[in-house]
């Protein structure tokens, strides 16, 4: 049985009806359903927008799928879905699956990937061949803090170990620490794999986030950067790692010696969202995982503010072990439009 629904890529044009249909269908408010210039932000490509339609025979969307193209120069290239709805109760059950495989099927990629999926949905990309999984959250605390208005800190908090060899500087050109990172071999070969237009765009040109680069050092060889974000609320503050971009196989070994950042500052502590970490070197290092179990809140949610623990799962059509982080896809993002969105 054909189905009466005709599938497509979006054109420019199909704008406002798409801001729409996220307002109506997705969510009420949505920063995407009332902020022209961040939906352009996050889903304009030169003259088109990155979006897969579904419409009915009178030309009405019925379904969206957005996603971002990490390197559209490369035929070999990483693609993360963004935001995926089909209205329900269509005469098509299996509308948005369709979706899905007509990106598949029309753009050239080495993986399609999503962070923050619904866990409703798991099974639902599992039945497409995606592999699933969730992203772990780590904290480590600053000991030095007397008052915590944002987190729920563990009793007892580490002291951290940390190795005089390793060195993070805040970076004073993100063009030229960037040019550093595209030379190393292993980095290249990472996935998923950011290119530099890309992180420029997502991290540097953000219309809202002011993110903080750290370029890192080992005994004086340059590693890769660390994306970080500090977020406020009430009288807290806290440093956020969003993005970790070196080889794979440092990267559990970053994170654990950048809470050196903490000495002598104010934040309450330093978390992060990742995948395909080693926790034992983490857990047995400086940092706490964070769970309800624990008896640790780490919020998620600061634009606005809830003061809970968010579990972040992911799917993947990758085999083979991916390291994601919170800043891969629409993650780190105001959720909601303001007249001012500093840093939450």
């Amino acid at each position: 049985m054909s189905s009466s629904f005709k599938v497509r890529f979006a054109k420019y044009s199909d704008k406002e009806n798409i801001m729409s249909f996220i307002g109506n269908y997705w969510a009420k408010n949505h920063i995407l359903s009332n902020d022209q210039m961040f939906f352009d932000f996050q889903y304009r490509h030169e003259d088109d927008l990155q979006f897969v339609l579904a419409l009915d025979t009178t030309n009405r969307i019925v379904g969206v799928l957005g996603y971002m193209q990490y390197d559209p120069e490369k035929n070999e290239q990483d693609i993360v879905l963004a935001l995926w709805k089909v209205i329900p109760n269509l005469s098509d059950p299996v509308l948005g699956i369709k979706l899905i495989k007509y990106l598949r099927d029309n753009i050239k990629h080495r993986s399609m990937f999503c962070v923050g999926i619904n866990k409703k949905t798991i099974g639902v990309y599992k039945f497409m061949g995606f592999q699933t999984g969730k992203l772990v959250h780590f904290a480590a605390f600053n000991t030095e803090c007397k008052t915590f208005s944002i987190a729920i800190p563990p009793l007892k908090k580490k002291f951290f170990v940390c190795d005089d060899s390793w060195n993070f500087k805040k970076t004073k050109s993100v063009e030229l620490s960037l040019e550093k990172l595209i030379k190393i071999s292993g980095y290249k070969e990472k996935k998923p794999h950011k290119s530099k237009n890309y992180i420029l765009k997502r991290y540097v040109k953000h219309p809202y986030f002011f993110y903080i680069f750290y370029e890192v050092y080992e005994k004086n060889f340059y590693l890769g950067l660390v994306v970080s974000r500090e977020v406020q609320y009430l009288s807290g503050r806290a440093l956020r790692i969003i993005d970790v971009l070196a080889e794979n196989n440092n990267i559990s070994r970053i994170i654990n010696e950048f809470v050196s950042t903490l000495n002598k500052s104010c934040y309450e502590y330093i978390d992060v969202y990742a995948s395909n970490l080693d926790m034992y070197l983490l857990t047995k290092g400086n940092y706490e995982l964070v769970s309800d179990s624990q008896k640790i809140t780490i919020p998620d949610y600061f634009s606005p503010f809830e003061k809970k623990n968010i579990d972040i799962h992911f799917c993947t059509t990758d085999n083979q072990p991916s390291c994601f982080f919170k800043g891969d896809g629409d993650q780190d993002n105001p959720r909601i439009r303001r007249e001012s969105i500093t840093n939450d």
